[in-house]
């Protein structure tokens, strides 16, 4: 087995959240290992972009492994027969190993969240080019039908529309839908247009459109007003396993026997989506004491009726036509929201997340997160925590 390092080609769009988080987990994996040597996208005002110039530039590095965006040239790069990991931007390479997210679970993730808040209109916003845009509605879509909802979609195709003209046409669209509704954006920055198309059709959000995107871009999302919700990929730890698996195939040889998918984070919460949908003012009295008090109480079922003026039955039934779920079932989601949250964005231990939210003891917590994700505590941080580093 070589000590020395290998020579490794990372040639990912910075200018995108989700390359950058692929881009963290790779320079992360390798503050571990120390096994590679990048290859970087030199600064433009360096070397002015040109796609010829660059490969030429590539090719005599002599790159041992690459890590590339779908580009201009990339096939001409996978007949160097070098180990190559594609990360594409339209589909999948079907002859090479890709980074992919589980695009189904996105939309189907979205949709369930937009459930859980009593919403029953959706919209999605997508790509009619892109076939990841397509497996996102495709998620959304089956979920919501499954209860009951036919989501209204909106598919931005660049051969017929300007990209500064999108505001415009969304404007008209969201007039035209019920409210409240709740929107689904394949991307952060569909959500940024559709955010100053709500607001020129005069549509308070989240009141009137709740608004989640995908990305998790904080440059974005934290850049509105109101703030945009979005769902993070955990592309950092996509990353992290596109280096491993690549330093696996360059040390034997072996191409790894599948594409590299990865699984959705979680749900980052922000004003986009803080409202609740709901008519009945009891179940929203119900929910907003769930939401507030779940994620740092144990509380139970009776706690919640308390705070209304309804019998248990009342409620719950009501739970069932209105949110096709029960009581316990909208407490046990905010409490495992939370404590994903704090596996993956925290420092906390177990023990300490068990004191944190009120339960007996550790073992509790961890039969309780086990049974709703199929992850013990530890499993799950391994899989969707933050590298950090």
């Amino acid at each position: 087995m070589r000590n020395t390092r290998f020579k490794v080609a990372v040639l990912l769009d910075a200018a995108r959240a989700y390359d950058r988080d692929v881009l963290k987990g790779i320079t992360h994996f390798n503050k571990l290992y120390d096994k590679f040597t990048f290859f970087f996208y030199s600064p433009r005002y360096i070397h002015p972009e040109n796609q010829d110039k660059l490969l030429k530039r590539l090719s005599d590095w002599h790159p041992e492994g690459i890590i590339a965006r779908e580009m201009p040239g990339l096939r001409s790069v996978q007949a160097w027969q070098v180990p190559l990991i594609v990360s594409p931007h339209t589909a999948l390479y079907e002859d090479a190993v890709n980074v992919w997210a589980d695009n189904e679970a996105i939309g189907a993730l979205g949709a369930g969240y937009f459930l859980s808040k009593g919403y029953k209109h959706f919209g999605i916003l997508g790509f009619r080019q892109f076939q990841w845009s397509a497996e996102r509605e495709a998620g959304f879509t089956r979920a919501a039908r499954a209860a009951g909802i036919q989501p209204n979609a909106f598919l931005f195709d660049d051969r017929t529309m300007l990209w500064e003209d999108l505001p415009a046409s969304l404007s008209a669209w969201v007039r035209a839908m019920p409210k409240p509704c709740a929107i689904f954006s394949v991307t952060d920055e569909l959500n940024i247009h559709l955010l100053e198309a709500a607001k020129d059709a005069g549509y308070a959000v989240p009141d009137e459109l709740a608004m989640l995107g995908v990305d998790n871009d904080a440059l974005l999302c934290e850049m509105t007003q109101p703030t945009l919700s979005s769902i993070d990929q955990n592309a950092m730890q996509a990353g992290f396993e596109i280096a491993q698996g690549l330093l696996a195939w360059m040390e034997t040889g072996v191409r790894p026997g599948a594409n590299f998918i990865h699984k959705p984070k979680a749900i980052v919460d922000r004003q986009s989506t803080s409202a609740l949908a709901i008519d009945d003012e009891e179940v929203r009295k119900a929910l907003t004491f769930i939401n507030t008090h779940a994620p740092a109480a144990d509380i139970g079922v009776t706690d919640v009726v308390e705070a209304t003026t309804h019998s248990r039955r009342i409620l719950e039934k009501k739970f069932k036509v209105r949110l096709n779920s029960s009581i316990l079932d909208e407490i046990k989601k905010v409490r495992i929201r939370r404590i994903q949250y704090l596996l993956t964005e925290s420092e906390l231990n177990v023990q300490q997340i068990a004191y944190e939210m009120g339960f007996d003891n550790p073992g509790n917590i961890t039969r309780y997160f086990k049974l709703a994700t199929g992850y013990n505590p530890l499993e799950y941080r391994k899989v969707f925590g933050a590298r950090k580093g």
